[in-house]
C-alpha cells in the first residue's frame, strides 16, 4: 500500500496536474507553490505506480489543524488514499509554537455528500455553516454555494 510523504517543490508539476484532473474550480500553481513552501503547512501525497493520485494540504495556527484541501484523482477513488491522508494529516506535529493541536477544522460544500461521509467517518461534526462561500460549480446550478464547517477533537 502506497506511504504519505511530504511533498516538495520538486513535485509541483505532478500536483498541478492532479489538482486539474481532481477538482472542477481547482487551485492554481500558485496557489498550491505557496502551501509547499509555507512554515505552517505541509502537502501530503499518495503515489501509485510512481504517481501523484492523492494529495492533502494541512495548515496549523495555534492549536488547531486545518485540511484547505483534499484531491485524489478520479481514477483512484474510493481506495483508502483520502483516508490515509486525514489520518497521516491528523498525526502531523506542524506547530511552531509548543502547543500541540487539539482540534481539526475543515470546510466542504454542502453538496459533496461523499466527502461528508469521509470526514464524519473520521470523527468530524458539522459546527458551522458558511452561506455563499463556495463559487457556482461548472455546469450546475448558479447560486453561490453553502460551506459545511466541520470539526474533529485531536485531544480526549
Amino acid at each position: 500500500m502506497p506511504e504519505c510523504r511530504r511533498l516538495t517543490v520538486d513535485d509541483l508539476t505532478a500536483l498541478v496536474d492532479l489538482e486539474q484532473r481532481a477538482q472542477p474550480l481547482g487551485w492554481t500553481e500558485n496557489a498550491l507553490l505557496l502551501e509547499l513552501v509555507h512554515d505552517d503547512a505541509v502537502v501530503l501525497g499518495r503515489h501509485e505506480n510512481g504517481a501523484l493520485v492523492a494529495y492533502c494540504v494541512a495548515r496549523s495556527i495555534l492549536d488547531e489543524r486545518w485540511i484547505l484541501n483534499i484531491a485524489t484523482d478520479p481514477g483512484h477513488r474510493r481506495r483508502g488514499h483520502a483516508d490515509a491522508l486525514l489520518t497521516a494529516a491528523a498525526q502531523l506535529d506542524l506547530s511552531t509554537s509548543s502547543a500541540p493541536a487539539t482540534s481539526m477544522w475543515l470546510e466542504v460544500r454542502a453538496s459533496n455528500l461523499p466527502a461528508q461521509v469521509l470526514y464524519q467517518r473520521h470523527g468530524f461534526v458539522v459546527v458551522g455553516r458558511r452561506p455563499g462561500y463556495y463559487p457556482p460549480l461548472p455546469g450546475g446550478d448558479a447560486q453561490r454555494e453553502t460551506a459545511l464547517v466541520m470539526r474533529r477533537a485531536l485531544t480526549d
